[in-house]
């Protein structure tokens, strides 16, 4: 059976998290928000919200991904040295494996970091400390020894975008034309292959890391009484697997690098040049907030000076290459390249070709 609006009432009393009296008072709202997944938001005014997430057609893969999002979920709610993985995760209620069906708390008091920082058109130093503390702390909690229990569902896999440029030129017929040229500028370059193979050669298995960082994913819900600072929790828990934690840790500089590129106005054929003499966002103004991201996720992560620095240069080139993701994902329908995508290749490439220089373009140290 599917959820819907009219039995999800009913699919909630049955596993008892919420009464028919709330629903006859007019305490319940249902939105669809269906899109890969069926998604469900139920919403009420006097007592928490819950988020229903379902496979819509159960294939392998999403039933597989929702799989290892409920074991997360599970691990954190039932064993204590997930402590901090749970702090930073909605509240688990429910997950049914035959029906591919999870129920989660409803995160209504909140908005992402994206949405965040869309509307401050800034780079705080407070909400940059906020993701390095929150990530530094989990990092350092919970390790990747602590899930072994679980690696039927964890299947150690390296981020497919690592081995992108090994694509046949057979297959770019079976995406997009702008993929395709993504592709091709990949293979064009011996910088791009070199790199992103180095990246893949040294992938640690250290960490049970979430693997889909990015503002998106990352909320921020107001603090519980009135002037306490927001906390931050992280969402869509469906590519975690046992990996390298500097791959959570370049999403995030990710993150503020693909913010500012969203931010040039690159549209009429400006050149990216000109673009950034007219953004709304200098570019120095990443260099504080990267910092201070840098600084807290270390301390709390624990890195003395001698893995401090070969921990942000790593992170630093895992940055580079989710970018090209983040590139490669957003013209998976577009016939062309877009501009945005062609200044994060080239971006990306920058920071390949020297990631110890660009600490020291972006993050200053």
């Amino acid at each position: 059976m599917l959820a819907d609006p009219l039995n999800v009432a009913y699919l909630l009393a049955e596993r008892r998290l919420l009464t028919f009296d709330s629903v006859v008072d007019g305490d319940f709202m249902v939105v669809d928000q269906t899109s890969r997944n069926r998604n469900l938001k139920v919403i009420r005014s006097n007592s928490p919200g819950f988020f229903i997430k379902q496979v819509n057609f159960p294939s392998p893969e999403y039933t597989q991904t929702l799989a290892r999002e409920a074991a997360c979920y599970g691990l954190a709610k039932q064993h204590p040295e997930f402590g901090a993985m749970r702090a930073l995760m909605p509240e688990f209620h429910h997950f049914d494996s035959s029906k591919h069906l999870l129920i989660i708390e409803l995160l209504d008091d909140a908005e992402s970091v994206w949405e965040y920082h869309q509307r401050v058109r800034c780079f705080p130093a407070e909400i940059a400390r906020l993701q390095g503390e929150t990530l530094g702390s989990y990092h350092a909690q919970v390790r990747a020894a602590a899930a072994q229990g679980q690696a039927g569902v964890f299947a150690r896999q390296i981020p497919w975008i690592l081995s992108l440029h090994e694509t046949n030129p057979s297959y770019f017929g079976s995406v997009s034309g702008g993929n395709a040229q993504l592709i091709g500028i990949l293979q064009q370059y011996p910088e791009f292959e070199a790199a992103l193979s180095g990246i893949k050669a040294g992938w640690n298995y250290d960490a049970l890391i979430h693997g889909d960082i990015k503002w998106e994913n990352m909320m921020l819900c107001r603090g519980v009484g009135d002037g306490e600072p927001p906390r931050l929790k992280i969402i869509d828990w469906e590519i975690a697997d046992l990996g390298d934690e500097c791959w959570d840790v370049g999403a995030v500089i990710q993150a503020y690098l693909t913010f500012w590129v969203f931010s040039l106005p690159l549209g009429g054929g400006a050149a990216v040049a000109e673009a950034v003499a007219a953004a709304p966002l200098a570019p120095e103004s990443l260099k504080p907030a990267l910092a201070a991201y840098w600084d807290a996720y270390a301390a709390s992560r624990g890195l003395g000076a001698d893995a401090s620095r070969p921990a942000l240069v790593r992170s630093m080139s895992c940055a580079a290459a989710r970018m090209i993701q983040t590139a490669y994902e957003s013209i998976q329908t577009t016939p062309q390249i877009s501009p945005y995508a062609l200044t994060k290749l080239q971006m990306s490439m920058n920071i390949l070709r020297n990631p110890e220089a660009a600490v020291a373009d972006f993050v200053g140290l």
